[in-house]
């Protein structure tokens, strides 16, 4: 335990993150000079490998992604989620192979999962070598197929989950609903931008093995686990942060039916065949910061100034733009 001065915080949490801890952060919550005896203090957040959203601990061209997974009756029950971008995936698998093929796929910096998955007969000190991630078991709480269920239907404000989707994913609602409960108790916030959860199949995209992703060097070397020299640094031309995320994204799941294929190829053909409108909009996305993690930190309440400093903007007029004012007059 220990103090630190508010403007040091985010270097000594990006620190203790990187060596694998989970970082309590208690505030005061009176005023010292009217406090009788010890001042009251709380926890107002829990920050973990999978949770941070400090803009000096995460790569901008990356997800910083969470995964939660469930070993019920043979079979793996996954979901993946990014708090800094509102990014929400489930998926079931039924194989040790496909499991590590989705944890390589991801590259999670943290994983939750049940105590079953512990006495699956997955090897968990390889995983976490391997993939230099930090892995660990919940309580049972997290776990209750009511209680996953309620967590979903409560924040998606829905009555049943059919309407997302989730009919035929009955382990992977447990592993979404154990994130969402994971990540509503060390944030302690609202979680608004979090809007949609995406089911998906492992046969909706090529699969690629982990032997093959690491020889292809799609996203890294394989000696220096570098960008520089990969698939991805020679196409890799975006402009802002969410277009870099979304490529690498394209990348690590390429497509396989042929719709979506032409889909995207007419896409490419419309820009690369009008010259002009291309560098246009090559201009105007120049100056655009990665909205999508701003969004998620305010929700998350980051600090105003860091906010507002990424947008260029005098903090306290994005205090009045954005509806802050009003519970915010005593910072002046």
């Amino acid at each position: 335990m220990c103090g630190v001065p508010y403007h040091a915080l985010d270097a000594y949490l990006y620190k203790l993150v990187q060596q694998g801890y989970k970082v309590a952060i208690a505030e005061q919550m009176e005023d010292p000079s009217l406090a009788k005896g010890l001042v009251k203090r709380e926890v107002i957040r829990v920050v973990t490998p999978g949770t941070i959203t400090s803009a000096q601990a995460l790569d901008e061209t990356k997800n910083n992604y969470l995964m939660g997974i469930v070993y019920t009756d043979g079979i793996y029950g996954i979901s993946t989620a990014d708090i800094s971008t509102g990014d929400f995936m489930v998926t079931e698998v039924d194989s040790d192979r496909e499991l590590f093929d989705e944890i390589n796929k991801f590259s999670p910096s943290e994983i939750i999962c049940n105590n079953a998955f512990y006495m699956s007969g997955v090897d968990t000190e390889d995983l976490k070598n391997r993939y230099h991630v930090v892995v660990s078991a919940l309580d049972s709480r997290f776990f209750g197929d009511e209680s996953c269920r309620k967590a979903l239907r409560e924040h998606f404000r829905v009555g049943t989950l059919s309407g997302l989707g989730l009919d035929d994913y009955g382990t992977g609602i447990i592993a979404a609903g154990a994130v969402m409960q994971y990540i509503y108790e060390t944030q302690k916030s609202t979680l608004e931008h979090i809007t949609t959860i995406t089911p998906y199949s492992t046969g909706q995209f090529m699969v690629i093995d982990t032997s093959t992703r690491r020889n292809l060097e799609l996203v890294e070397t394989m000696r220096e686990k570098q960008k520089r020299g990969t698939l991805l640094w020679v196409l890799d031309k975006t402009k802002t942060a969410m277009g870099a995320r979304l490529l690498r994204t394209y990348i690590e799941q390429p497509l396989i039916h042929r719709d979506e294929i032409i889909k995207r190829q007419s896409a490419v053909e419309e820009l690369n065949m009008n010259y002009i409108s291309r560098e246009e909009i090559c201009e105007y996305l120049n100056p655009i910061y990665d909205m999508e993690r701003l969004i998620g930190a305010s929700v998350i309440r980051r600090p105003i100034q860091e906010i507002s400093l990424h947008l260029r903007i005098p903090w306290k007029c994005f205090l009045i733009s954005s509806g802050y004012w009003a519970n915010s007059e005593a910072l002046f």
